[in-house]
């Protein structure tokens, strides 16, 4: 786990409107725009490839689908993208109260009940940490995923020695080393509108794909009982720590 102290600002300012705060935990600032900004849907996915990748491929433990209430952040406006403390959050409190009078065995069962928001997360090995993301966050990261891959192979077929500045000269090797670099610009302005075009692709048809599609055919447990976890999440991203976790030794004390 890492924490992001550098600040990036998310989507610009347009006239009469507010500047996104506080930032985000992933330090993107940007995941109070991603509904109509498709610059910040990339920003925010970028920031959560790893967390993504570690789900999809089996590096966290323990799928679980989380219930979140659906509506917990209407009471934060601009502050949508803000961690909140799920502990004190009623919206999420009266759903599980809900579920725990008829709780749901099957993905499907969860998804019929009104005001929830189902989220995925899994356990670090080795810590008290659970790291997850929504639905459609996660599908948007599906998304870019392979996008990323080709983007680093084909840089590393681009990759090879580069001339000393004091050695280029406008012979018909440097002009040809000047167009090169100019259709290099050109697929990497290419590159970023697909990624754009695929994250936002992914964002919208998440609620038609169930859980199972998004992860290849593995079926996440549904989370029927209270953990004695801090659960915190934004309006995209979910993390908890259980209580016996060192990292909260202090506040134990």
């Amino acid at each position: 786990m890492t924490v992001d102290t550098v600040h990036v600002p998310g989507s610009p300012m347009r006239p009469g409107t507010r500047p996104p705060l506080p930032v985000d935990p992933a330090g993107s600032g940007s995941e109070a725009h991603i509904a109509e900004d498709d610059d910040a849907l990339l920003l925010t996915t970028r920031s959560q490839m790893l967390i993504y990748r570690a789900l999809a491929y089996g590096v966290v433990e323990d799928l679980r689908i989380v219930p979140l209430g659906s509506t917990r952040t209407a009471r934060y406006g601009s502050d949508t993208g803000s961690l909140s403390l799920l502990e004190e959050d009623e919206a999420t409190q009266a759903v599980r109260r809900r579920l725990a009078d008829a709780p749901p065995a099957t993905e499907r069962q969860i998804r019929d009940r009104p005001r929830v928001a189902d989220f995925l997360s899994g356990h670090v090995p080795g810590t008290g940490i659970h790291v997850g993301m929504s639905r459609r966050l996660f599908a948007a990261c599906r998304r870019l995923d392979p996008l990323q891959a080709e983007a680093a192979r084909a840089g590393r077929e681009r990759r090879g020695p580069q001339p000393a500045e004091q050695e280029l000269f406008w012979d018909d090797e440097a002009l040809e080393a000047a167009a090169r670099a100019e259709r290099a610009g050109y697929v990497e302005r290419q590159r970023l509108t697909d990624q754009r075009e695929a994250v936002r692709a992914g964002f919208r048809e998440a609620d038609e794909l169930s859980w199972n599609t998004l992860l290849g055919g593995r079926e996440p447990a549904v989370e029927r009982r209270h953990r004695s976890v801090w659960e915190g999440a934004t309006a995209e991203t979910y993390i908890a720590v259980e209580a016996s976790d060192p990292v909260l030794r202090g506040v134990r004390d």
